[in-house]
C-alpha cells in the first residue's frame, strides 16, 4: 500500500457543527477509507494553518483521490492529499537516480 498525507482545514460549517457531529464525521471519514481498501494510519490535530494532518494508506492514487473527494463532499473539511514515501524509500530513489545519472554521463561521453 502507498502512503499519503492529508492536510485538512475545517470549513465554517465543520467548526460550527463540531460539538454535535465531530466524532460521527470522523468515523465516516475512517469508514470511507476502509470501504475503498484504504486505512487511516494516524490523525494529528494541529495548531496553525491546518487543523488536522492525517496519514493514510491506499492502494493507489485514484483511490486516495476518490477518498479525498468523498470526504470533502461531507462539507465539513477542505482537504489536500499528497503521496508520500518514507526515508528508506526516498534513499532508494535517490540512489537509483545517482546510478542513472552516472550511467547517463558515461554513456554520453562514449
Amino acid at each position: 500500500m502507498q502512503t499519503y498525507v492529508s492536510l485538512v482545514k475545517f470549513t465554517q460549517h465543520g467548526l460550527q457543527s463540531m460539538r454535535d457531529k465531530g466524532i460521527e464525521r470522523a468515523e465516516i471519514v475512517k469508514q470511507t477509507a476502509k470501504s475503498l481498501g484504504g486505512k487511516l494510519v494516524q490523525a494529528y490535530y494541529c495548531l496553525g494553518e491546518y487543523d488536522v494532518v492525517a496519514i493514510w494508506e491506499f492502494p493507489d492514487n485514484k483511490t486516495a483521490m476518490k477518498a479525498a473527494v468523498l470526504n470533502a463532499s461531507l462539507g465539513h473539511i477542505q482537504i489536500t492529499t499528497l503521496p508520500a514515501v518514507n526515508r528508506e524509500e526516498w534513499n532508494e530513489f535517490r540512489h537509483r537516480a545517482d546510478e542513472q545519472l552516472v550511467w547517463s554521463c558515461t554513456s554520453a561521453g562514449a
